[in-house]
């Protein structure tokens, strides 16, 4: 190459020039005129399986100005500005032509069930150490009243070495005794502090527990005794554990086993119940038998007993 241009492209099947450097040589004589009966057809239309199909024409444009044609199908609901209904819960709605869906099924949950029953228990658990506070707190006030009576005066002494301790004169036995009394007398104790009258209004007996949650006598026999205890004069005190009951045989038994019996309502402690001040309700005991007697015992002295 020496800077020459490059060389035209052969005409009509010419060979190339040899590459010498020396300029193209001009073909000889002048160009052929293309043949003028020559005219260029168009693109022949696609064949179609079917013959006797013939194709159609595009339909013209449409004007600047013409309206645009329908559109064909469900036309779109006009839109109001109203906002989009809020969501439902539940099953998503069927489509047009298609079924709703299925309705989902409600789950059922034993957690509620569980809930109940842990209540129920812990309730049930509750009334129980109720019962047993209320226990304890009778014994200790039973405790205090002896103590706070302790160094006080026992009262006056009858000959016989007893306490000046009476039945009532409505139901005074024949003999003066204060022992022994029978279900219906009172017994009447009067100290330098006031008067009271105790008075057990009946005997009875039960071989199991009066309450569904109450077990069964371990002795055999639960001897509930209903009681009743009116101040009189000045000021008294009361406890259901002031009562015992001795066997025959000696043995003796407090009324803390017999309490959880549920054989009526366990008699109410008082300290320092003032003059008319009344107590009711039940003493129960675990024994084997009713060979025996119930006693009362105030300032830690025995006071008088009762016999079923």
């Amino acid at each position: 190459m020496s800077g020459a241009p490059y060389a035209p492209p052969p005409v009509s099947g010419a060979p190339y020039p040899p590459a010498s450097g020396s300029p193209y040589q001009p073909p000889q004589g002048g160009f052929t005129p293309a043949d003028p009966a020559y005219q260029p057809g168009g693109y022949p239309p696609p064949a179609h399986p079917d013959p006797a199909y013939q194709p159609g024409g595009y339909p013209p444009p449409p004007a600047p100005d013409a309206a645009y044609p329908p559109v064909s199908g469900t036309p779109y609901p006009p839109t109001s500005g109203s906002p989009y209904q809020p969501y439902q819960p539940g099953a998503a709605p069927g489509g047009p032509g298609y079924p709703l869906g299925p309705v989902q099924p409600k789950k059922s949950s034993k957690k509620p069930i569980i809930i109940i029953a842990v209540v129920a228990a812990v309730l049930a658990l509750l009334c129980c150490i109720g019962g047993v506070v209320a226990l304890v707190k009778g014994v200790d006030e039973a405790a205090k009243e002896a103590e706070r009576q302790l160094p006080g005066p026992v009262g006056t002494t009858a000959p016989g070495g007893r306490p000046t301790t009476r039945p009532s004169s409505s139901s005074t036995p024949a003999d003066g005794e204060t022992f022994n009394l029978k279900a219906g007398e009172s017994l009447v104790i009067t100290d330098d502090e006031g008067t009271m009258e105790i008075t057990v209004l009946r005997f009875r007996t039960s071989t199991k527990g009066c309450k569904a949650y109450s077990s069964a006598p371990d002795k055999g026999l639960y001897l509930i005794a209903d009681v009743t205890a009116t101040v009189k004069k000045g000021k008294m005190s009361i406890n259901p554990f002031y009562f015992q009951w001795v066997a025959d045989d000696g043995t003796t038994e407090n009324g803390i086993a017999g309490a959880f019996a549920g054989c009526g309502d366990l008699l109410d402690s008082g300290v320092n119940l003032r003059e008319g001040s009344k107590r009711t309700g039940s003493v129960t005991f675990d024994v084997a038998n009713q060979n025996g007697a119930m006693e009362y015992r105030h300032k830690f002295e025995t006071a008088g007993s009762w016999k079923p």
